[in-house]
């Protein structure tokens, strides 16, 4: 088997460029590929990171639609974080047979990182194992800046969603279910499905988004507002709450996939609840033409989310 090795908070751009090479080098050998990663992820043990830009249940739906036929997950765990370099190849060879490895240039392993691609190159060559290490990928603009999962994170919590999906290659998203709430945007007219959020999980930043959300089987158009409501200024802890358009009933209990297509505008105070319901009814004409725009755009990416959401 042809291994892609990382931690892989998701798998973006960068990532795909791996996943085609041992796509590649697997059909050129005549083996099988998976991608071999870890749970928890590094950063949340080894306190470099404070949240992760997908859950496991969001990985392995990315997983589908990016159609990798094999994971191992390897758990990090005390004995696994102080491996030295050599005894963690040994481990791994242990669990799969390892005909190839591909990894990003800059990945690191065992104790402390102490291995790093260079090593695990020389490792690789001497058992006559495939290895290749691949540049990575930078974004647009010709500012040397390279892609990656924590700058995606930082862009997300700005509620820079647009800069997140052009890393992604496909919108940034929560997979959860729906929770019960005060029931006052049905009071004004536009019923909200209050959506757990929970959890180490990187989240926006306060605003008024325009959302794409599989729901009962089915695509569906969203607003989705993220904050404390300052309007009403009696809720404390932030919420993420969205009305789906030319929908009726209730989706409490049910689990969803909610896409970040763009995000409106900041939360704000408004003076009155009219004032409110004549601005929600603004945002929900933006978010109906965004969602049209967006899907029309690439139907057969949303069609595989679609297909690989159960």
């Amino acid at each position: 088997m042809i291994l892609v090795l990382g931690a892989f908070d998701g798998f973006h751009r960068g990532h795909v460029r791996l996943l085609d090479r041992a796509r590649s080098m697997a059909r050129s050998l005549g083996t099988d590929w998976g991608v071999a990663t870890f749970s928890p992820h590094p950063g949340l043990v080894l306190g470099t990171m404070r949240s992760t830009l997908f859950t496991v249940r969001e990985r392995e739906l990315i997983r589908c639609v990016l159609g990798i036929p094999h994971l191992i997950v390897l758990p990090f765990d005390e004995r696994m974080r102080n491996l030295a370099p050599h005894d963690f190849w040994a481990e791994l060879k242990f669990l799969a047979d390892v005909e190839g490895v591909v990894v990003g240039r800059d990945f690191r392993f065992g104790v402390e990182g102490m291995g790093t691609a260079s090593l695990l190159e020389g490792f690789c060559r001497e058992d006559g194992t495939a290895f290749f290490a691949e540049d990575l990928l930078e974004r647009g603009g010709g500012d040397g800046e390279k892609i990656s999962s924590s700058a995606i994170r930082g862009r997300v919590r700005r509620g820079d969603v647009l800069g997140a999906a052009a890393d992604l290659g496909y919108p940034w998203f929560l997979r959860t279910d729906v929770l019960h709430g005060d029931e006052r945007g049905r009071k004004l007219g536009y019923p909200t499905a209050n959506l757990n959020i929970g959890g180490p999980r990187t989240l926006p930043a306060d605003g008024v988004y325009a959302v794409s959300l599989i729901a009962r089987g089915r695509w569906r158009c969203g607003a989705l507002s993220m904050g404390r409501n300052p309007t009403f200024g009696d809720v404390h802890e932030r919420r993420a709450e969205v009305f789906v358009l030319d929908f009726e009933g209730d989706l409490y209990g049910a689990e969803l996939a909610v896409f970040f297509l763009e995000r409106l505008r900041p939360e704000r105070r408004f003076s009155d609840a009219a004032r409110l319901t004549e601005q929600i009814a603004a945002d929900v004409a933006r978010c109906r033409a965004v969602y049209e725009e967006r899907m029309s755009a690439a139907p057969e990416l949303f069609e595989a989310f679609l297909r690989c959401f159960h």
